[in-house]
């Protein structure tokens, strides 16, 4: 019998490469996510519990947990509630069922005093774990690619109707997610700990790393960079997708701060 891992957030796009990961490394998996029909058809043989079950999750005592829930943009729910009441509740609970270990999965860019408010309650979330008590691991990645990326899906929506697709003028260091599996891995057998920042090799401008996604999927579009404030009228009225808070969110996303990098 493996150790069991309490995994938040198991359906979304890091969340369910961990589950892989972990199980193939002997790991049990206890998995939690807003999406049960999504994540029992991904994961049928693993335990499963929705946010209203947390506690019977933590009853089947996991010795880490992993909290890969966050969300870009609010829908049904805020960036406060997904970002820093969850994060509070998997801290008291970890507390109350004595987890050694803490995975939490922030975001490259996260400072107290962002504007964004995304990135405010990351830094929140960061903060309430580091305060825990808990040992911990805080992973901050920059642009995640790998399969099931969100990018790879606004890109191919956008350029059906697009005959030119415009990117803000910023600097990404895309990181692969098997590179954050690694990292979260290597943070559960505590080989890792404190605050990390997860980039890849590559410092890429943002429609760099359009066209090379376009391209590998075999879409003819050209792409134009284009200054952060001529984006403005369009997250003002919310078109492609873009609103207010994912326009505060655009600046240069690179490894260079002072906390532990992992490459």
């Amino acid at each position: 019998m493996g150790k069991r891992v309490l995994i938040a957030g198991a359906s979304g796009f890091i969340g369910s490469h961990t589950v892989k990961a972990l199980s193939e490394k002997g790991y049990e998996p206890i998995l939690i996510s807003r999406n049960l029909e999504k994540l029992r058809e991904k994961f049928p043989e693993f335990p499963t519990f929705s946010l209203s079950e947390i506690e019977r999750a933590f009853s089947l005592r996991p010795f880490a947990v992993v909290n890969a829930v966050g969300i870009l943009k609010e829908e049904d729910s805020t960036y406060e509630e997904v970002h820093v009441e969850l994060t509070k509740r998997l801290v008291e609970l970890s507390k109350k069922y004595g987890v050694k270990k803490f995975v939490q999965i922030s975001a490259l860019g996260t400072s107290p005093g962002e504007r964004s408010r995304y990135f405010k309650t990351k830094w929140e979330a960061e903060e309430i774990v580091r305060r825990s008590g808990i040992p911990y691991a805080i992973l901050r990645p920059s642009i995640v690619l790998g399969k099931g990326q969100k990018l790879y899906d606004d890109l191919k929506r956008l350029s059906r109707f697009l005959p030119v697709l415009g990117a803000p003028r910023m600097k990404v260091q895309p990181v692969k997610v098997e590179k954050i599996v690694e990292a979260v891995l290597r943070a559960v057998e505590c080989q890792i700990s404190g605050t990390v920042e997860l980039c890849g090799d590559e410092v890429l401008t943002m429609g760099e790393l359009f066209r090379r996604v376009l391209k590998e999927m075999g879409i003819k579009r050209p792409v134009v960079e284009v200054p952060k404030v001529f984006l403005f009228p369009f997250a003002v009225l919310k078109i492609g997708g873009l609103d207010l808070e994912q326009f505060k969110m655009i600046k240069d996303n690179t490894c260079g701060g002072e906390v532990g990098k992992v490459r």
